[in-house]
């Protein structure tokens, strides 16, 4: 059995010559990603400006993200703080409130597993709406939304009962770009996603 993250399985989506054997030599560079998720769940478990400043002050403090770091990782640095922002100015005008942040589940896709993670679960009038953060510079295209949110729309499902999740929110901070993507797409792009996994796994 082969366990896909889900940063890997969303390269695959995005390039379908990949494979986990073909990236098994790549170098994996550090990325301020972690830090990015964090703010997200700050946002929602406290408050923006609390969230921006953590953010900020984390970033800072670092000897490679920070003032003394490389010219190309002080821009990423920024850029994040940039999409940060953007997180907040959208989510700002959504009063739904958070049922849970940070989920990590692995949906079965026998033999192989891919782990699954949610920034985010609203509280909607229609149920439960996972909301996906993307904080990279490729296009979010529809195709891409779909296949992204179909497998969070799976594990949510299976977790808080059938028709609880109506739809699946996918994010992309760099253009502000935002797919809604609802259950019945989500539910027949589900051999799709499954496809792309088994093609990782090879």
């Amino acid at each position: 059995m082969t366990r896909v993250t889900f940063g890997l399985y969303r390269r695959g989506v995005r390039e379908p010559g990949v494979t986990l054997s073909g990236t098994a030599g790549d170098f994996v560079p550090r990325t301020p990603f972690p830090s990015a998720s964090a703010a997200v769940k700050r946002y929602h478990r406290e408050d923006g400006a609390t969230a921006a400043a953590t953010l900020d002050r984390s970033l800072s403090s670092s000897d490679y993200w920070g003032p003394s770091g490389p010219p190309q990782a002080r821009g990423w640095a920024g850029a994040i703080r940039q999409c940060f922002d953007v997180y907040r100015q959208i989510a700002d005008a959504d009063p739904r409130p958070a049922f849970a942040c940070g989920l990590s589940r692995t949906l079965d896709l026998t033999p192989d597993e891919l782990v699954v993670y949610i920034d985010v679960v609203l509280i909607d009038p229609r149920g439960y709406v996972p909301r996906i953060v993307l904080w990279d510079t490729a296009d979010l295209t529809d195709a891409r939304a779909v296949l992204y949110a179909a497998p969070v729309w799976r594990v949510m499902e299976d977790e808080l009962g059938d028709g609880r999740v109506p739809e699946v929110e996918v994010w992309h901070l760099r253009s502000a770009a935002r797919r809604v993507v609802d259950a019945t797409t989500a539910a027949a792009a589900l051999p799709s996603v499954a496809g792309v996994v088994h093609r990782l796994s090879t």
